[in-house]
């Protein structure tokens, strides 16, 4: 059903505006319809700190900002570390870049998050909303944390021939992100995603790209955790036969006070969604996988701030 509601909205122009204004009305004008359906008359607790950011290493989790709260965020890829472009005449990729991410994030409410950020690869400017639909409860009455994921991205750099039309610039992804928190140690979290791009660059590949990605976060102490995620494409044409490869990133975090640190490898150079699902090109198995980082800083725009375990 997921699947036929999101072919449906691709067909129309105002796909986008259309999926933003719905999470819009989610977040602003329903939260205590859904709040009453969520909690019962027990009022069973909520299961929170799933994951301690609002990534996992490339993609999305769960997670969104509380309200009032701006969350500014870089992140970094460096070039390969070995490879035909990599070794000790880059210093292992730290002299190159192979993308940089400013992004802001702020809590519209506690369930609803806007975002936009600017990358280096393609000049990209992306847009998004996250809505957090159910959370999981510690009763297991709800057995599962859900957030509703959607973006844009624009492409705004020069090339005449691929931008010619200014729609080919853009491209969206729509995102069900699926966690369940274990015990206090471990999160698993599923994540079946469409692309759809309204431009692609060879007539063999497909404007509209269905991938399933898994990820997790294994914490080992209070403050620490391993955190790692994978997307696989099913595509004919994004194969290693054509040279594109599953995007995957393994890492650490570090909880220290105010901010996240996220130290990681992964073999895909670009950082949003738009980019790596569909143009990952870089193999593990060839020493291809670039070292990153991300600081993640909350700035409170409200007085009262909620605390979490």
């Amino acid at each position: 059903m997921f699947k036929l509601i999101v072919f449906l909205m691709l067909k129309n122009n105002y796909l986008f505006s259309g999926c933003l204004f719905l999470l819009m009305q989610l977040g602003v004008f329903a939260q205590s319809d859904l709040d009453s359906f969520l909690i019962a008359d027990a009022k069973p607790a909520k299961v929170i700190a799933s994951f301690k950011a609002t990534r996992i290493v490339n993609a999305h989790s769960i997670e969104t900002v509380r309200k009032g709260i701006l969350d500014f965020r870089i992140t970094h890829h460096f070039g390969d570390v070995a490879g035909n472009s990599g070794g000790v005449h880059t210093l292992y990729g730290f002299d190159n870049a192979s993308d940089i991410r400013f992004g802001f994030e702020y809590g519209i409410t506690d369930r609803l998050t806007a975002g936009f950020g600017r990358s280096k690869v393609a000049e990209n400017l992306d847009f998004f909303l996250k809505y957090r639909l159910l959370q999981q409860t510690q009763d297991n009455s709800m057995p599962v944390s859900v957030t509703l994921f959607a973006d844009m991205v624009l492409t705004p750099q020069e090339n005449a021939s691929a931008y010619a039309k200014f729609e080919n610039r853009m491209s969206y992804v729509y995102e069900l992100l699926i966690a369940r928190k274990f015990n206090e140690r471990f999160t698993l979290q599923v994540m079946p995603l469409f692309l759809h791009r309204n431009y692609a660059a060879n007539p063999n590949d497909h404007n509209d790209v269905f991938s399933l990605g898994v990820g997790g976060r294994l914490k080992l102490t209070k403050r620490f955790a391993i955190i790692a995620d994978y997307y696989y494409t099913f595509s004919d044409y994004l194969t290693t036969t054509n040279s594109f490869y599953a995007p995957m990133g393994v890492g650490v975090e570090i909880e220290t006070g105010g901010h996240v640190f996220q130290m990681f490898v992964t073999n895909n150079a670009g950082i949003i969604e738009n980019n790596y699902i569909a143009n990952t090109r870089s193999s593990w198995g060839k020493g291809e996988f670039k070292i990153g980082f991300t600081i993640s800083r909350d700035f409170a725009f409200n007085k009262k701030k909620k605390k979490t375990e």
